[in-house]
Parts: C-alpha cells; structure tokens; sequence
C-alpha cells in the first residue's frame, strides 16, 4: 500500500485505491448470480389436454381454402382499439388449476382486466377490452387449451343484401363499382337457390365496419338498375361448429378437438377412413346417425328451449289489455235510478203503418227465452225418445217370462 505526503504539509497523507478484482472473482463473491439451484422451476400444468403427446405428433394438413382467413390469427395484432365495447365472453374447458390460470392471467392481461363465472362444465371469462381478448386468445392457443368464443363486434363486417340486380352480374364489377364509391368492400357473393341451386337476383356483400358503410342503406340505383339494399334475414336454426360438432358456436372460433360429422371420432370430417356403407354415430348423442342430423335429440331440445325463451318474453307483455267502460266506473247514486237503454224505432216499423210504441219493455224482457215454450218442446222430443224405448223393453220382458215359464 503506497502512500502519498503532501508538500504543504498539513500533516494528512492521500491512500490510493486498492486493487480492483476480476470480473470472474466478482462473480464468486456475489450470491445472487444464477446457480443451477436458483434456476426457474417449470411452469405447473393449467389445462388438461386429451393427449399427452400431441405436441410430438405430426401437425395434420391445414383444411383452409384459397383465400380462407382463420380469425383466431387475427387476434395476434397488438392493436390498440379506440371502440370500448364489451368483447365477447371465452368459455374455456378442462381447467384443473383455477389459482394458477389467474396468475397467468394476471401477467398476461391485467389484473383488472378479466372476470370469471364458473359453470358445470366449463369456464367463462369476460375480459374488458379489445387488446385484453386479443391477448387471451392468443394465449389460450399458446397453452393448447379448449375453449370457444365469438367474433368482436368491431371485426364483424357489416352484411347486407342487394336486391333485383341481374344474377349474371359479375362479382368482381360489383366490388370495383362499390369502391369507386368508395366503400370497402370485403366479400361479395352471389346468393343460390336452395333446392336446385339456380343463381338468385340477391347478392350478399360484406363491407369493413367503418363510420361510412351504413350509407350503402341509401343507394336506390347500381349498375342501371334500380335496387334495393336490405338487412339479411337472422337464422332461425341453432348454429353448430363443423369441427366439434356443437351448438352454439362456429368452426372460425372453436378451439376445441375436432370430431368427425359421420363417425364421431377424434379427427377431421374429410379426414374420415370409414366408407359410406358403415352406418353413422352421431358424436353428440351416440345414435345412428350423422351429428348433423335435425332430428337428433339434442337438437331438438336445443330448438323446444330456444322457442319457451322466445313465447316466455312474449307472454310477459299485456298486448291486449281490457277494455275500460267508462259508463259503468261512474258510481250510481241508486240502483232504482239506473238509466234503461233507450228504444229506437226500426226501419220494419218505420215502414209499417202500425204506429210504433215508444213505451219500453219490461227490465229484462228482451233477453229472457219463454220457459214455457222450451219445456213443452222439450217433453215433446223427449217422449219421442223414450216411447220406442219402453215398447222395446216390455217386448224384452214378455219374451223373457216366455222363456222362463217353458
């Protein structure tokens, strides 16, 4: 150690700095470097999956069209959406640790950004914004989970029909015409007959959901011809999902394992080895017969609960209230002063040259049948029943002592 004398001599002495050490001796010295026992433990396992070894299997040939887009792969945009609506709910099956879901989800989306409602057999989570359901699903496919959503209102395209226009109308001319006046047109599809497939003068045309597409509802003319532009009918039948095999979701968000259409197992319905001569198993009820079949018995119940939801909010409602008689809400002050209905003169008496009488009839007169017409016409045809009736018996009963006494 060397040290320094000042030459003012002031009587302190400067100590230089001692020897800096190695990087590698640093390294020793410090206990929070990572050791092989302070590594991060593997991640605990959230969702049960059918198949353990999934993830070693070869991945099956993708069943897209040409032009096909899976929405799912759109919600890996990291977007920040300026529409706060509330997104659809994820209903999410198989879950054997709920603790560790919500620390996932905590890290991934938030902590104030989610909520969940558990059922039977599945659980629903609501999530509070666009991006928080983006990233929600694009975890959820991450992890292999099973589970099935919606599509977001502000994704959804804007759909309406186009009536009378020619169905030999090229599609292409019908997308250019529409974006020369400047919509944003993403499909446009010309609609068939549904029995012998005849092409239709109606055109489904799907256009993006921006501030400017709801004024297509003004058009009157295209295409020199006069037009109609309407909202598509709403489907009266259950949607099911052509990859599980379920109601009340589409194939574009299901997440679920694929389930054949016609034999139920655990594969695609193009993908079925089993030829047309094996007879059906429905994948939902087990019955004989393809799942998408409209006489299977859940959808049945599926239909019988959808129309009690409709008929009971109907019935809720007093469209046909009573009449009020307003004659009859004013109190009388005796019932001797009643007011009796006036007598009017009819047009056989006007006519007649009988003067008419204006004094009016007994109370109740009018409405109140002769008692004694009816009884006697009623003893009449009842003495025309009974009389054939008594010869008959008393020829019963002289035959029958007829017999008794041979």
């Amino acid at each position: 150690m060397d040290t320094n004398t000042n030459t003012s001599g002031s009587g302190w002495t400067t100590q230089t700095n001692k020897r800096n050490l190695s990087s590698s001796s640093n390294a020793t010295s410090n206990p929070s470097s990572p050791t092989p026992t302070n590594q991060k433990k593997k991640n605990k396992k959230i969702f049960a999956t059918p198949n353990r070894f999934q993830s070693l299997s070869q991945d099956e040939p993708s069943q897209k069209l040409p032009n096909e887009v899976n929405p799912l792969d759109c919600a890996e945009t990291d977007e920040v959406d300026e529409v706060f609506k509330p997104p659809p709910p994820i209903f999410i099956k198989n879950v054997i640790d709920f603790p560790g879901l919500c620390s996932a989800l905590i890290e991934e989306i938030g902590v104030d950004n989610f909520i969940c409602k558990s059922s039977n057999d599945s659980l629903k989570i609501q999530t509070s914004t666009p991006a928080a359901y983006r990233a929600l699903v694009r975890y959820l496919k991450a992890e292999e989970a099973e589970f099935h959503t919606y599509q977001l209102k502000e994704d959804k395209p804007l759909r309406v029909v186009i009536r009378n226009l020619h169905p030999s109308t090229p599609l292409d001319l019908i997308k250019d015409e529409l974006k020369i006046r400047l919509f944003e047109v993403r499909q446009v599809t010309n609609v068939l007959h549904r029995v012998n497939k005849n092409r239709l003068p109606l055109f489904f045309v799907d256009l993006e959901p921006t501030h400017r597409s709801k004024e297509i509802f003004q058009l009157t003319s295209f295409l020199h011809t006069k037009i109609k532009i309407e909202e598509p009918y709403k489907p009266k039948i259950i949607s099911q999902c052509y990859n599980c095999q379920q109601y009340g979701h589409t194939k574009a968000y299901c997440g679920y394992q694929p389930r054949c259409v016609r034999c139920g197992a655990d594969h695609l319905s193009p993908d079925c080895p089993n030829s047309s001569d094996v007879p059906p198993k429905c994948a939902l009820c087990s019955g004989n017969h393809p799942a998408n079949y409209r006489g299977c018995t859940i959808h049945k119940d599926l239909q019988r609960r959808k129309r009690l939801n409709s008929t009971s909010n109907f019935l809720h409602v007093n469209t046909f209230p009573k009449p009020i008689n307003v004659q009859g809400s004013h109190p009388s002050k005796n019932n001797s002063d009643k007011q009796q209905p006036t007598q009017t003169q009819t047009y056989a008496q006007a006519t007649s040259n009988t003067p008419f009488d204006h004094t009016l009839p007994p109370a109740g007169s009018e409405h109140v049948p002769d008692i004694n017409k009816m009884l006697t016409g009623f003893l009449a045809d009842f003495k025309t029943i009974i009389n054939p009736l008594m010869e008959t018996l008393v020829k019963v009963i002289s035959s029958l002592s007829n017999l008794l006494n041979n």
